[in-house]
């Protein structure tokens, strides 16, 4: 059995090899995937990602490790476009690292408010990460990443942490006892993750108020390995991931080691000890420091990948210099039908995303529309209060906070509307290039600011004059004077006293009750008037936005066609030139191919043999005790 040190060093001068044969043929694309991965070598920290579908008791579990129970936020998703890492420092102190903004410190009290699902809206919306660090021994060496859930509805949520397993040494991946074992997206994802990431390891939390958690983990197990397959088995990941059915399996109870810490604090070390040892938090930590000096035997297994990805573009390339070089032309002929099949379902494709791409031209609008409802709730209050002002005064007062209060609610329905644009633009989008066979992408969260919204005088006409108008007051005025006056005169002797007296005060109440409807009108239609501009200038800006990610998204989706069809091309043109060449040219062509795919065959096999070695390595030093 090799050393730590044979091992990686024959990785290293494999990916070498692999990196000379790509450039000497002409594939710098491919050299420069394994110039990323080689990149990360010198970086001191071991990263392990902490990933999950929702509500599995990451954070907690986090939390409880660290001894800090209410550091990172709990039953609340890590934000859409977050990665919250923890690291060691001297003291706690948390930094946002904003797309707009740049890099700041926040009171690590806030980490709701940047880096939550739950948080403030207008605080997360461009930030990329949030950086904590914090005087704990298990951090020494070791920097923990905290993923949005893999299972989230938001589409950038599973990208985000997907991308994230490319800066991973490892992956501890969490289930839940108290809920149903392992789902189908959950292993999907976890094949996705096992490319990357060779160290894995499966946390089961929460077996505190589990009885049957053992029978739960023995199913999690059992659908794993249908899902890995037998040996040999197709139609499944396979072989590419099969080290993951002899990664540990670790039962642990942040509720218990919380309650252990929390006797420790009263003096009671024995039932402390107890209970740490019934949350199995010893063994989580045990496997993380192992992670921390098995660093190398790691990145070894994700240089491995990336060389078996390189191996397979060029060996696929190589195929097809020996098929064109054969002398039967069976086999070439096969190829050519295959790459001309691949060429017209591209031709499809790009039908199809004209057409689809028409669709994604009425976002703007959809966005228009979901700006005017949102204001258009906003403003319903404001009628319903100013229908209960009864009095000029009250009229005054309401005009004075006026102003200040639209602003704040334009402001805050803005940040709402950004959220809501986002979640509807960034779906449909996603939904175009996944229909068209391309990968997801993510896409940037509106940073646009609020457009300065013009500012209306919200001020109520001058009152009506209160000198008599005898056209509009005066006639109905004598008509009512008479008919209060005749109606009393039969009552008392005094009634053409009373009469034109009683009449004037109801005169007046008219007068002032017709001043305040108009007063009130006034307001509306002002009101009105301002949702109306605010709701044309916000949806504006939107659309604008909107018609960005648009055109970027449509962008990468023609140049993703656009290679696959230069690459197709190239093959069909390389297959045509060799079948239509004279025999001595066939014969170097296959010659070629065949030498091509000879290196590349005998480095594949050397690739997979030292991944072998290095799961092998890395299970026993991760492997928790008995």
């Amino acid at each position: 059995m090799p050393t730590i040190a044979e091992s990686v060093n024959q990785v290293l001068r494999l990916a070498n090899e692999v990196n000379t044969l790509a450039r000497r043929h002409g594939r710098e694309d491919l050299s420069e995937i394994l110039a990323k991965v080689a990149a990360r070598w010198k970086e001191d920290e071991t990263t392990i990602v902490v990933a999950g579908a929702q509500k599995r008791g990451k954070s907690r579990l986090i939390n409880s490790m660290l001894g800090r129970p209410g550091l990172l936020p709990v039953d609340a998703d890590v934000a859409t476009n977050c990665c919250l890492a923890l690291r060691y420092g001297p003291a706690l102190t948390a930094v946002v690292t904003d797309q707009v903004a740049g890099s700041f410190p926040i009171d690590p009290g806030q980490l709701t408010d940047y880096a939550s699902m739950a948080g403030d809206p207008s605080r997360r919306r461009d930030v990329v990460s949030v950086d904590v660090t914090m005087n704990h021994p298990l951090l020494r060496g070791v920097r923990l990443l905290d993923t949005p859930g893999v299972d989230s509805l938001t589409v950038g949520h599973r990208q985000v942490t997907v991308a994230t397993l490319q800066r991973a040494d490892a992956l501890l991946f969490t289930l839940s006892a108290q809920d149903q074992p392992v789902l189908r997206h959950e292993l999907e994802f976890l094949a996705e993750a096992a490319e990357r990431v060779q160290a894995v390891a499966f946390v089961l939390t929460k077996v505190e108020d589990s009885a049957n958690w053992q029978s739960l983990l023995t199913e999690n197990r059992a659908r794993l390995a249908a899902f890995v397959g037998a040996p040999g088995e197709s139609g499944g990941p396979g072989e590419r991931i099969r080290h993951l059915l002899d990664a540990p399996w670790l039962p642990v109870s942040a509720k218990l080691h919380e309650a252990s810490a929390a006797l420790l604090s009263m003096g009671d070390a024995e039932r402390a000890d107890a209970l740490r040892v019934r949350s199995g938090m010893a063994a989580l930590e045990d496997y993380i420091r192992g992670c921390a000096g098995a660093r190398e035997l790691a990145r070894s297994a994700t240089v491995l990948s990336a060389a078996t990805s390189v191996l397979s573009a060029l060996a696929a390339v190589a195929q097809d210099r020996v098929a064109a070089g054969s002398d039967d032309g069976t086999e070439p002929a096969n190829r050519l039908a295959d790459v001309e099949k691949a060429l017209a379902e591209l031709a499809t494709t790009a039908r199809e995303r004209r057409r689809l791409g028409a669709g994604n031209q009425f976002l703007g609008q959809e966005v228009a529309g979901l700006v005017r409802a949102r204001l258009a709730e906003i403003r319903r209050p404001y009628e319903e209060a100013i229908s209960e002002l009864d009095s000029r005064a009250k009229i005054d007062r309401y005009l004075d906070q006026l102003p200040d209060s639209v602003e704040r609610s334009l402001q805050a329905a803005w940040d709402e509307i950004l959220d809501e644009a986002h979640t509807l633009t960034t779906q449909a989008l996603n939904e175009f290039l996944a229909s068209l066979g391309l990968a997801p992408a993510e896409m940037d969260l509106a940073r646009v600011a609020m457009p300065a919204v013009r500012a209306r005088d919200l001020r109520i006409e001058p009152s009506a004059p209160t000198r008599f108008d005898f056209f509009r007051e005066g006639v109905p005025a004598a008509s009512m004077a008479a008919s209060i006056g005749l109606m009393l005169a039969h009552l008392t002797p005094v009634g053409f006293v009373i009469g034109p007296v009683l009449a004037a005060a109801v005169i007046a109440r008219r007068r002032g009750w017709d001043e305040v409807q108009r007063n009130q009108a006034s307001l509306r239609r002002l009101l009105t008037e301002q949702f109306a501009q605010a709701s044309g200038d916000l949806a504006l800006a939107l659309q604008r936005e909107v018609a960005g990610w648009r055109t970027a998204v449509e962008q990468t989706a023609d140049e993703a066609l656009a290679k696959q069809r230069r690459e197709l091309e190239s093959r069909r043109a390389e297959l045509r030139s060799a079948a239509a060449g004279d025999p001595a040219g066939r014969d170097r062509t296959r010659a070629s191919g065949s030498e091509r795919l000879e290196t590349i065959t005998a480095l594949s096999r050397r690739a997979a043999d030292l991944r072998a070695e290095i799961a092998a390595a890395v299970n026993a030093m991760n492997a928790p005790p008995a």
